[in-house]
Protein backbone atom coordinates (compact mmCIF):
# COMPACT_ATOMS: atom_id res chain seq x y z
CA UNK A 1 0.00 0.00 0.00
CA UNK A 2 2.53 2.45 1.20
CA UNK A 3 4.54 2.16 -1.96
CA UNK A 4 3.13 4.17 -4.14
CA UNK A 5 3.01 7.02 -1.52
CA UNK A 6 4.31 9.77 -3.42
CA UNK A 7 6.43 11.17 -0.11
CA UNK A 8 8.27 8.49 0.07
CA UNK A 9 11.64 7.75 -2.03
CA UNK A 10 12.87 4.45 -3.99
CA UNK A 11 15.17 3.94 -1.26
CA UNK A 12 12.39 4.51 1.66
CA UNK A 13 10.07 1.87 -0.11
CA UNK A 14 12.98 -1.02 -0.52
CA UNK A 15 13.58 -0.76 3.37
CA UNK A 16 9.69 -0.82 4.02
CA UNK A 17 9.48 -3.87 2.18
CA UNK A 18 11.11 -5.64 4.74
CA UNK A 19 8.49 -8.22 6.44
CA UNK A 20 9.37 -8.89 9.84
CA UNK A 21 6.23 -10.14 12.63
CA UNK A 22 5.73 -8.62 16.03
CA UNK A 23 6.91 -5.36 17.33
CA UNK A 24 9.76 -4.90 15.36
CA UNK A 25 7.34 -4.81 12.48
CA UNK A 26 5.10 -2.11 14.56
CA UNK A 27 8.56 -0.14 15.24
CA UNK A 28 9.35 -0.21 11.11
CA UNK A 29 5.63 0.91 10.25
CA UNK A 30 6.29 3.65 13.15
CA UNK A 31 9.14 4.92 11.36
CA UNK A 32 7.83 4.73 7.97
CA UNK A 33 4.90 7.25 9.12
CA UNK A 34 7.40 9.20 10.66
CA UNK A 35 9.54 9.56 7.12
CA UNK A 36 6.29 10.43 5.77
CA UNK A 37 5.82 13.17 8.40
CA UNK A 38 9.12 14.57 7.94
CA UNK A 39 8.91 15.11 4.25
CA UNK A 40 5.65 16.79 4.71
CA UNK A 41 7.26 19.37 7.22
CA UNK A 42 5.86 17.91 9.89
CA UNK A 43 8.72 16.53 12.11
CA UNK A 44 7.05 17.80 15.18
CA UNK A 45 4.14 15.60 14.94
CA UNK A 46 2.83 14.19 18.12
CA UNK A 47 4.43 10.94 19.10
CA UNK A 48 0.72 9.51 19.76
CA UNK A 49 -0.18 10.39 15.92
CA UNK A 50 2.97 8.42 14.45
CA UNK A 51 1.93 5.36 17.03
CA UNK A 52 -1.75 5.47 15.41
CA UNK A 53 -0.90 5.75 12.23
CA UNK A 54 1.69 2.78 12.13
CA UNK A 55 -0.76 1.07 13.78
CA UNK A 56 -3.50 1.21 11.14
CA UNK A 57 -0.94 0.39 8.39
CA UNK A 58 0.15 -2.72 10.82
CA UNK A 59 -3.53 -3.75 11.36
CA UNK A 60 -4.27 -3.46 7.06
CA UNK A 61 -1.70 -4.91 6.32
CA UNK A 62 -1.96 -8.48 8.70
CA UNK A 63 -5.73 -8.78 8.02
CA UNK A 64 -4.87 -9.39 4.35
CA UNK A 65 -7.01 -8.80 1.15
CA UNK A 66 -10.62 -8.67 0.70
CA UNK A 67 -13.30 -6.27 2.37
CA UNK A 68 -11.55 -5.77 5.37
CA UNK A 69 -7.92 -4.94 4.02
CA UNK A 70 -9.59 -2.24 1.60
CA UNK A 71 -11.74 -0.49 4.21
CA UNK A 72 -8.65 -0.45 6.28
CA UNK A 73 -6.52 1.10 3.62
CA UNK A 74 -9.35 3.23 2.79
CA UNK A 75 -9.03 4.71 6.58
CA UNK A 76 -5.45 4.67 6.56
CA UNK A 77 -5.18 6.49 3.37
CA UNK A 78 -7.94 9.44 4.79
CA UNK A 79 -5.71 9.76 7.95
CA UNK A 80 -2.82 9.93 6.39
CA UNK A 81 -4.20 12.65 3.93
CA UNK A 82 -5.60 14.33 6.96
CA UNK A 83 -2.33 14.86 8.49
CA UNK A 84 -0.28 15.53 5.37
CA UNK A 85 -2.94 18.54 4.28
CA UNK A 86 -3.42 20.00 7.79
CA UNK A 87 -1.62 23.78 8.59
CA UNK A 88 1.66 23.33 10.05
CA UNK A 89 1.13 25.12 13.27
CA UNK A 90 3.68 27.63 13.82
CA UNK A 91 3.84 27.41 17.79
CA UNK A 92 6.52 25.47 18.96
CA UNK A 93 5.90 22.02 20.80
CA UNK A 94 4.88 21.78 24.65
CA UNK A 95 6.76 19.62 26.04
CA UNK A 96 5.29 18.52 29.48
CA UNK A 97 7.33 18.48 32.53
CA UNK A 98 6.29 15.83 35.60
CA UNK A 99 5.60 17.63 38.13
CA UNK A 100 8.11 16.66 40.69
CA UNK A 101 10.95 18.24 37.91
CA UNK A 102 9.13 21.03 37.61
CA UNK A 103 9.00 21.58 41.84
CA UNK A 104 12.16 21.00 42.18
CA UNK A 105 13.39 23.31 39.22
CA UNK A 106 11.31 26.16 40.57
CA UNK A 107 12.74 25.75 44.29
CA UNK A 108 15.83 25.79 43.12
CA UNK A 109 15.16 29.08 41.28
CA UNK A 110 14.01 30.52 44.21
CA UNK A 111 16.90 28.98 46.39
CA UNK A 112 19.44 31.02 44.04
CA UNK A 113 17.60 33.85 44.07
CA UNK A 114 16.97 33.96 47.66
CA UNK A 115 20.76 34.14 47.87
CA UNK A 116 21.52 36.52 45.62
CA UNK A 117 19.22 39.00 47.33
CA UNK A 118 21.29 37.69 50.91
CA UNK A 119 24.64 38.38 48.97
CA UNK A 120 23.86 42.01 47.86
CA UNK A 121 22.41 43.16 51.06
CA UNK A 122 25.75 42.22 52.59
CA UNK A 123 27.91 43.79 49.99
CA UNK A 124 25.78 46.95 50.45
CA UNK A 125 25.92 46.98 54.40
CA UNK A 126 29.78 46.56 53.91
CA UNK A 127 29.65 49.02 51.46
CA UNK A 128 28.02 51.00 54.12
CA UNK A 129 30.80 50.59 56.43
CA UNK A 130 33.37 51.90 54.71
CA UNK A 131 34.33 55.44 54.73
CA UNK A 132 34.41 57.85 51.59
CA UNK A 133 37.44 58.10 50.20
CA UNK A 134 39.56 61.32 50.74
CA UNK A 135 39.55 61.54 46.61
CA UNK A 136 36.01 62.22 46.74
CA UNK A 137 35.60 64.64 48.48
CA UNK A 138 35.38 67.75 46.34
CA UNK A 139 37.25 70.69 47.60
CA UNK A 140 35.20 74.09 48.88
CA UNK A 141 36.01 77.27 49.11
CA UNK A 142 34.94 78.96 52.26
CA UNK A 143 35.26 82.88 51.94
CA UNK A 144 38.02 83.93 54.88
CA UNK A 145 34.66 85.90 56.24
CA UNK A 146 32.61 82.67 57.21
CA UNK A 147 35.32 80.69 57.62
CA UNK A 148 35.15 78.86 61.34
CA UNK A 149 37.70 79.91 64.18
CA UNK A 150 39.08 76.59 63.85
CA UNK A 151 38.23 73.90 61.38
CA UNK A 152 40.69 71.07 63.28
CA UNK A 153 38.86 68.20 63.77
CA UNK A 154 37.46 66.76 67.46
CA UNK A 155 39.01 63.01 68.24
CA UNK A 156 37.40 61.15 70.91
CA UNK A 157 39.64 59.84 72.73
CA UNK A 158 40.00 55.97 72.61
CA UNK A 159 39.42 54.12 75.82
CA UNK A 160 40.82 50.85 76.38
CA UNK A 161 39.17 48.13 78.71
CA UNK A 162 40.97 46.94 80.92
CA UNK A 163 40.93 43.04 81.62
CA UNK A 164 44.15 42.25 83.77
CA UNK A 165 45.37 44.26 86.75
CA UNK A 166 48.81 43.90 88.04
CA UNK A 167 48.85 43.29 92.23
CA UNK A 168 52.31 44.30 93.25
CA UNK A 169 52.69 43.92 97.10
CA UNK A 170 55.94 46.18 98.58
CA UNK A 171 56.94 45.52 102.16
CA UNK A 172 59.03 43.38 104.43
CA UNK A 173 58.74 39.80 105.93
CA UNK A 174 54.93 40.63 106.70
CA UNK A 175 54.57 41.80 102.98
CA UNK A 176 55.62 38.15 101.85
CA UNK A 177 52.79 37.17 104.04
CA UNK A 178 50.27 39.43 102.73
CA UNK A 179 51.35 38.69 98.74
CA UNK A 180 50.83 35.31 99.38
CA UNK A 181 47.35 35.61 101.21
CA UNK A 182 46.20 38.01 98.64
CA UNK A 183 47.42 35.23 95.61
CA UNK A 184 45.54 32.63 97.56
CA UNK A 185 42.56 35.10 97.67
CA UNK A 186 42.71 35.92 94.24
CA UNK A 187 44.25 33.22 92.20
CA UNK A 188 41.01 31.91 91.26
CA UNK A 189 39.87 35.84 89.62
CA UNK A 190 41.03 36.14 86.16
CA UNK A 191 41.42 39.70 86.48
CA UNK A 192 44.49 39.94 88.43
CA UNK A 193 47.99 38.91 88.40
CA UNK A 194 49.66 39.10 92.30
CA UNK A 195 53.50 39.83 92.05
CA UNK A 196 55.65 40.19 94.99
CA UNK A 197 57.86 42.89 95.40
CA UNK A 198 58.42 42.46 99.01
CA UNK A 199 61.95 42.14 100.78
CA UNK A 200 62.76 40.60 104.29
CA UNK A 201 64.47 43.30 107.02
CA UNK A 202 63.80 46.44 104.88
CA UNK A 203 61.99 49.44 105.88
CA UNK A 204 62.57 53.19 105.61
CA UNK A 205 65.25 54.01 108.39
CA UNK A 206 67.66 52.38 106.84
CA UNK A 207 67.58 53.47 103.29
CA UNK A 208 71.58 52.74 103.18
CA UNK A 209 70.62 49.42 103.30
CA UNK A 210 67.53 49.39 100.52
CA UNK A 211 66.07 52.09 99.09
CA UNK A 212 62.03 51.65 98.58
CA UNK A 213 62.32 54.67 96.07
CA UNK A 214 64.77 53.05 93.59
CA UNK A 215 63.10 49.88 94.09
CA UNK A 216 59.47 51.16 93.17
CA UNK A 217 60.96 52.99 90.10
CA UNK A 218 63.18 49.77 88.58
CA UNK A 219 59.51 48.04 88.95
CA UNK A 220 57.87 50.28 87.58
CA UNK A 221 60.03 50.13 84.29
CA UNK A 222 59.01 46.72 83.41
CA UNK A 223 55.85 46.18 85.12
CA UNK A 224 52.59 48.20 84.92
CA UNK A 225 51.55 48.92 88.27
CA UNK A 226 47.59 48.99 88.55
CA UNK A 227 47.25 48.48 92.24
CA UNK A 228 50.14 49.00 95.30
CA UNK A 229 49.60 46.88 98.11
CA UNK A 230 51.91 48.38 101.46
CA UNK A 231 52.94 47.18 104.63
CA UNK A 232 55.94 48.54 106.53
CA UNK A 233 57.35 49.21 110.01
CA UNK A 234 58.39 46.09 111.45
CA UNK A 235 62.05 46.57 110.91
CA UNK A 236 61.78 50.38 111.82
CA UNK A 237 62.21 50.19 115.53
CA UNK A 238 65.92 51.89 115.34
CA UNK A 239 67.66 55.11 115.05
CA UNK A 240 67.58 56.98 112.10
CA UNK A 241 71.18 58.68 111.47
CA UNK A 242 70.61 61.87 109.01
CA UNK A 243 73.54 63.87 107.57
CA UNK A 244 75.55 62.62 110.50
CA UNK A 245 72.99 63.02 113.10
CA UNK A 246 71.46 60.18 115.09
CA UNK A 247 67.92 60.47 116.12
CA UNK A 248 65.95 58.63 118.58
CA UNK A 249 63.24 56.29 117.96
CA UNK A 250 59.90 58.43 118.26
CA UNK A 251 61.42 61.54 118.85
CA UNK A 252 60.08 64.46 117.17
CA UNK A 253 63.13 64.99 114.51
CA UNK A 254 62.85 61.16 113.69
CA UNK A 255 58.98 61.56 112.95
CA UNK A 256 59.71 64.50 111.02
CA UNK A 257 62.53 62.58 109.18
CA UNK A 258 60.49 59.76 108.67
CA UNK A 259 57.50 61.26 107.31
CA UNK A 260 59.08 62.85 104.83
CA UNK A 261 60.49 59.32 103.86
CA UNK A 262 56.87 57.85 103.73
CA UNK A 263 55.69 60.70 101.84
CA UNK A 264 58.57 60.24 99.32
CA UNK A 265 57.78 56.93 98.83
CA UNK A 266 54.20 57.48 98.44
CA UNK A 267 54.40 59.75 95.92
CA UNK A 268 57.29 57.95 94.22
CA UNK A 269 54.44 55.13 93.92
CA UNK A 270 51.47 57.36 92.93
CA UNK A 271 53.97 58.56 89.91
CA UNK A 272 53.36 55.30 88.33
CA UNK A 273 49.46 55.75 88.40
CA UNK A 274 48.66 52.64 90.74
CA UNK A 275 46.06 52.83 93.43
CA UNK A 276 47.97 52.28 96.76
CA UNK A 277 46.41 50.25 99.56
CA UNK A 278 48.07 50.90 102.52
CA UNK A 279 47.79 47.81 105.62
CA UNK A 280 48.04 48.83 108.62
CA UNK A 281 49.84 46.73 111.17
CA UNK A 282 47.96 43.93 113.27
CA UNK A 283 48.20 43.11 116.87
CA UNK A 284 51.33 41.62 118.52
CA UNK A 285 52.49 39.36 121.33
CA UNK A 286 54.76 41.20 123.04
CA UNK A 287 53.18 44.21 124.86
CA UNK A 288 56.16 46.52 123.51
CA UNK A 289 56.64 45.23 120.24
CA UNK A 290 52.63 45.91 120.03
CA UNK A 291 53.11 49.19 121.56
CA UNK A 292 55.77 50.92 118.83
CA UNK A 293 53.75 48.86 115.94
CA UNK A 294 50.42 51.22 117.38
CA UNK A 295 52.70 54.03 117.29
CA UNK A 296 53.55 53.03 113.87
CA UNK A 297 49.96 52.28 112.33
CA UNK A 298 49.38 55.80 113.79
CA UNK A 299 52.00 57.08 111.41
CA UNK A 300 51.13 55.27 108.07
CA UNK A 301 47.19 56.17 108.69
CA UNK A 302 47.62 59.93 109.34
CA UNK A 303 50.19 60.31 105.77
CA UNK A 304 47.79 58.03 104.02
CA UNK A 305 44.70 60.45 104.56
CA UNK A 306 47.48 63.37 103.77
CA UNK A 307 48.39 61.95 100.48
CA UNK A 308 45.19 60.48 99.50
CA UNK A 309 45.65 56.75 100.10
CA UNK A 310 43.20 54.19 101.08
CA UNK A 311 44.33 52.59 104.83
CA UNK A 312 42.91 49.74 105.75
CA UNK A 313 43.51 48.65 109.27
CA UNK A 314 44.09 45.10 111.07
CA UNK A 315 44.64 45.28 114.11
CA UNK A 316 41.12 44.34 115.30
CA UNK A 317 40.33 41.58 112.54
CA UNK A 318 42.89 39.36 114.44
CA UNK A 319 42.14 40.31 117.89
CA UNK A 320 40.35 38.44 120.64
CA UNK A 321 36.96 40.05 121.87
CA UNK A 322 39.66 42.65 123.99
CA UNK A 323 41.52 43.55 121.37
CA UNK A 324 44.41 41.43 122.58
CA UNK A 325 46.52 39.08 120.88
CA UNK A 326 45.18 35.33 120.08
CA UNK A 327 47.07 32.99 118.13
CA UNK A 328 43.80 31.09 117.14
CA UNK A 329 40.70 32.22 115.64
CA UNK A 330 38.24 31.59 112.93
CA UNK A 331 39.11 31.32 109.31
CA UNK A 332 36.98 32.70 106.10
CA UNK A 333 34.90 29.14 106.56
CA UNK A 334 34.64 29.58 110.09
CA UNK A 335 36.63 27.35 111.86
CA UNK A 336 38.46 27.30 114.41
CA UNK A 337 42.62 27.49 113.47
CA UNK A 338 45.75 28.66 114.28
CA UNK A 339 46.11 32.07 112.62
CA UNK A 340 49.75 32.77 114.59
CA UNK A 341 53.28 31.68 113.93
CA UNK A 342 55.29 31.11 117.13
CA UNK A 343 57.05 34.33 116.86
CA UNK A 344 53.94 36.21 117.96
CA UNK A 345 54.37 38.32 114.57
CA UNK A 346 53.96 36.52 111.62
CA UNK A 347 51.44 34.62 110.36
CA UNK A 348 50.26 30.49 109.28
CA UNK A 349 48.72 30.70 105.98
CA UNK A 350 44.95 30.79 106.85
CA UNK A 351 46.00 33.43 109.20
CA UNK A 352 47.04 35.42 106.37
CA UNK A 353 44.47 35.15 104.17
CA UNK A 354 42.37 36.43 106.71
CA UNK A 355 44.51 39.35 107.43
CA UNK A 356 44.09 40.24 103.15
CA UNK A 357 40.80 39.75 103.80
CA UNK A 358 39.57 43.66 104.07
CA UNK A 359 42.22 44.34 101.45
CA UNK A 360 41.06 41.86 98.39
CA UNK A 361 37.64 42.82 99.06
CA UNK A 362 38.35 46.73 98.39
CA UNK A 363 40.21 45.99 96.00
CA UNK A 364 37.19 43.77 93.84
CA UNK A 365 34.38 46.73 94.90
CA UNK A 366 36.96 49.49 93.21
CA UNK A 367 37.44 47.43 90.58
CA UNK A 368 33.88 46.67 89.90
CA UNK A 369 33.14 49.92 90.76
CA UNK A 370 35.74 51.92 87.76
CA UNK A 371 37.63 53.37 90.38
CA UNK A 372 40.72 51.61 89.31
CA UNK A 373 41.24 52.16 84.99
CA UNK A 374 43.41 51.61 82.95
CA UNK A 375 47.42 52.65 83.81
CA UNK A 376 47.93 54.46 80.24
CA UNK A 377 51.09 55.76 81.42
CA UNK A 378 53.05 52.78 82.54
CA UNK A 379 54.86 49.99 80.15
CA UNK A 380 52.62 46.55 80.51
CA UNK A 381 54.04 43.74 82.18
CA UNK A 382 55.29 41.29 80.32
CA UNK A 383 53.58 37.88 79.13
CA UNK A 384 56.66 36.09 80.72
CA UNK A 385 56.88 38.07 83.78
CA UNK A 386 53.14 37.52 84.79
CA UNK A 387 53.35 33.60 84.20
CA UNK A 388 56.54 33.39 86.36
CA UNK A 389 54.85 35.22 88.99
CA UNK A 390 51.82 33.25 88.97
CA UNK A 391 53.86 30.13 88.77
CA UNK A 392 56.28 31.45 91.73
CA UNK A 393 52.96 32.11 93.62
CA UNK A 394 51.85 28.39 92.88
CA UNK A 395 55.54 27.19 94.20
CA UNK A 396 55.78 29.39 97.21
CA UNK A 397 52.77 30.27 98.63
CA UNK A 398 52.14 27.67 100.48
CA UNK A 399 55.96 27.81 101.82
CA UNK A 400 54.43 30.55 104.07
CA UNK A 401 52.86 29.28 107.10
CA UNK A 402 54.28 28.25 110.84
CA UNK A 403 57.55 27.25 110.14
CA UNK A 404 58.14 27.93 106.84
CA UNK A 405 58.27 32.03 107.21
CA UNK A 406 61.20 33.71 105.84
CA UNK A 407 63.46 35.48 108.07
CA UNK A 408 66.95 35.61 105.92
CA UNK A 409 68.95 35.64 109.28
CA UNK A 410 72.71 36.16 107.38
CA UNK A 411 70.94 39.89 106.56
CA UNK A 412 69.94 40.67 110.29
CA UNK A 413 70.19 44.20 111.32
CA UNK A 414 69.87 45.87 114.76
CA UNK A 415 66.16 46.37 115.87
CA UNK A 416 64.39 44.25 112.76
CA UNK A 417 61.72 41.69 114.09
CA UNK A 418 61.34 39.30 110.77
CA UNK A 419 64.29 37.05 113.07
CA UNK A 420 62.00 36.15 116.32
CA UNK A 421 65.15 35.46 118.01
CA UNK A 422 65.42 38.82 118.26
CA UNK A 423 65.72 39.23 122.12
CA UNK A 424 63.66 42.78 121.32
CA UNK A 425 61.00 41.07 120.73
CA UNK A 426 60.77 39.09 124.07
CA UNK A 427 57.56 37.44 124.98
Amino acid sequence: MWHSWPCLSRFDAINLQIHEAGFLQLTREQACFRTCLVRSGRANCSELWVRAGALVIFGARETGSGWRYAALTLLTSAALLLVIVSPVSAAPPVQLMPPTIAKAQADAQAKAQTEAEARAKAQAETDAMVPPAVAEVAPVDVPASEAPASVAPVLKKAVVEKTRYNVVVFGDSLGDGVWAGIYHALRKDKRFNVIRKSKVATGFVRRDYYDWNEAVRKTADDTTIDIAVVIMGTNDRQTIVEDGARYALFTDKWREIYGARVNDFTATLKATGAKIYWVGLPVMRSATFEGDMKNFTKIFKAHAAENDVTFLPTHDLLADANGKYAAYGTDAAGRKKLLRSEDGIHFTMQGYEKLVSTVTHAIKQDVDGGVITANASAIAVSGAAAEASSQAGARSAETIGLKAQIYDVAEGRPGRSDDWRWTGAAH
